[in-house]
């Protein structure tokens, strides 16, 4: 069975590229063909908290729309014109 860890991980935008250090991985852009590097190169746990830092911000980010979106539903429905969004 092939080492898992010399396969490429396919990431949205960019993807992880084994490099022969068999704990790291290197970013490279998803449209970049040959392997072009985008010089950040770190091992998988680096990897897994950077991918936790971004699950975060995207459930701050949807958090605060979904704020802004009952605000603009309940003063809406108030017929305040003046009144303006904090969350926008």
């Amino acid at each position: 069975m092939p080492d898992p860890r010399a396969f490429r991980i396919d990431v949205g935008p960019f993807r992880l590229e084994p490099t022969p250090d068999v704990g790291t991985w290197t970013a490279v852009p998803r449209e970049a063909d040959g392997g072009v590097a985008s010089g950040i190169t770190a091992a998988w746990s680096d990897w897994v908290a950077f991918a936790e830092k971004v699950s975060r911000a995207d459930e701050l980010w949807r958090e605060r729309e979904a704020r802004g979106d009952a605000w603009d539903e309940g003063f809406s429905a108030a017929g305040d014109a003046a009144a303006t969004n904090p969350y926008r």
